[in-house]
C-alpha cells in the first residue's frame, strides 16, 4: 500500500507518500480501505520527536490516529460489521495509511448522513472531548469550566457537548480572529492569552471563585495559572503537552485543595464498555449535525507536511483533514 510516512524525525518535510507493505487483519480486527485521514496534533508529537509509534524509526513509520473509510476484510471472529460497510475508527498510528488494521471493536459505522470527512475528523477530538467531560470531570448544570485553545479540534467540540450539559464555558485562544470561533461554537467568555492573563481574567468573570474544571493540552506553560484559575476544591485535567509536560508540585495542588488528574486516551479506548459509552451518546450527535468538528481545510495526502506545518505553529481552526485516492 502506500501512506504518508517518514523514515527518520524532523521537520515536516520527512513526511512522504511511500510504499509500505500491506497490513492483515487477525483474530477480531477489521481492514479499512482509508479514505481520509484525520490531522491532529499527536501525529505532530510522533512525527518531530520519535514518541509512540516513532520509536519504530528508522523503518517507515505510519502515523496517525484517527480515519474513515470502507471495510475491506475481517478478521476471524468478527460478526458485527461487514465488508464494504462505511466507517470511522481512531487507532494508535497508521492512519495516514491508505490500507488500516484495527481491533474491530474501535470501529464506528458512518450513518448515511456522515460524510467520509467528517467521518475521518471527529472520532479523536470527538470521544476525547466527551470523555474529558463525562467520565473524567463528570460535569454538572450549573458548572463553569475552562477551555483552552478552544478555536483547536478538542476544544471546539469540549464547548459543543459542554453546552449541551447545561455548562458555562470560558475559552481561551491565542489570536483575536479566533475569538469569533470559539463563541460560534459555544465559548461563552473567550481570553486572548497573549493579550491578558488567563487565569486573573477567569478570575474577573467569575466573581473572584475561579472555574469548577480547566482542560488543558497546552501542559508546561499553562499549569501553574491553571491552578490560579481554579476553585477551591477544583479539577484540573490534563489530556496533552503541547508546550512540554506539565509539572506540578504537591504545594500548589494543597493550597485550595485541588484535583489533578491525567486523561490517557487510549486506556478509553481499550475498554468496551467506555468506548461504547461514547459512540452511543456522541455519534448520534454528529449524524444529525447537532455537533460539529469544523473541518477548515482539507489536502491531498501529498501536501500532509504543509498541514503540519500549519498545525504546528499554531496557524489553524478547527480540523485539518488528509485525503487518499480512491
Amino acid at each position: 500500500m502506500q501512506a504518508v510516512a517518514f523514515t527518520q524525525t524532523g521537520a515536516p518535510d520527512v513526511l512522504r507518500v511511500l510504499d509500505v507493505a500491506d497490513p492483515t487483519p487477525g483474530t477480531g480486527q477489521v481492514r479499512i480501505r482509508v479514505k481520509v485521514s484525520g490531522v491532529n496534533f499527536r501525529d505532530i508529537g510522533v512525527r518531530r520527536d520519535g514518541t509512540n509509534e516513532g520509536s519504530r524509526v528508522p523503518q517507515p513509520v505510519v502515523t496517525g490516529i484517527e480515519a474513515s473509510g470502507v471495510v475491506e476484510s475481517l478478521g476471524a471472529g468478527v460478526t458485527h460489521l461487514r465488508v464494504g460497510q462505511r466507517v470511522a475508527t481512531i487507532c494508535q498510528g497508521g492512519g495516514y495509511g491508505s490500507l488500516l488494521v484495527v481491533p474491530a471493536l474501535q470501529v464506528v459505522p458512518l450513518p448515511d448522513s456522515v460524510s467520509d470527512q467528517v467521518g475521518g475528523s471527529f472520532t479523536m477530538t470527538g470521544f476525547t472531548a466527551w470523555h474529558l467531560l463525562h467520565t473524567m470531570a463528570c460535569v454538572q448544570p450549573g458548572d463553569t469550566i475552562l477551555v483552552h485553545a478552544a478555536a483547536g479540534g478538542v476544544g471546539i467540540m469540549l464547548s459543543q457537548l459542554a453546552k449541551r450539559s447545561g455548562v458555562t464555558v470560558i475559552g481561551t485562544v491565542g489570536s483575536e480572529d479566533k475569538v469569533a470561533t470559539a463563541k460560534r461554537f459555544g465559548a461563552d467568555q473567550v481570553i486572548n492569552y497573549r493579550r491578558d492573563n488567563f487565569a486573573q481574567a477567569v478570575l474577573d468573570l467569575t466573581g473572584g471563585r475561579g472555574v469548577d474544571t480547566v482542560f488543558d493540552a497546552v501542559g508546561a506553560s499553562t499549569v501553574v495559572d491553571d491552578t490560579k484559575a481554579l476553585k477551591t476544591f477544583g479539577l484540573l485535567v490534563s489530556f496533552g503537552g503541547a508546550s512540554g509536560p506539565a509539572q506540578l508540585g504537591a504545594a500548589e495542588l494543597r493550597a485550595k485543595s485541588l484535583r489533578w488528574g491525567w486523561f490517557g486516551v487510549f486506556n478509553a479506548y481499550g475498554q468496551p464498555d467506555v468506548w461504547a459509552r461514547g459512540v452511543a451518546n456522541l455519534v448520534p450527535l454528529i449524524a444529525s449535525g447537532a455537533v460539529d468538528p469544523y473541518i477548515t481545510n482539507v489536502y491531498p495526502r501529498e501536501q500532509a507536511p504543509e498541514a503540519h506545518r500549519l498545525l504546528e505553529g499554531r496557524l489553524t481552526q478547527g480540523k485539518l483533514a488528509l485525503i487518499h485516492p480512491n
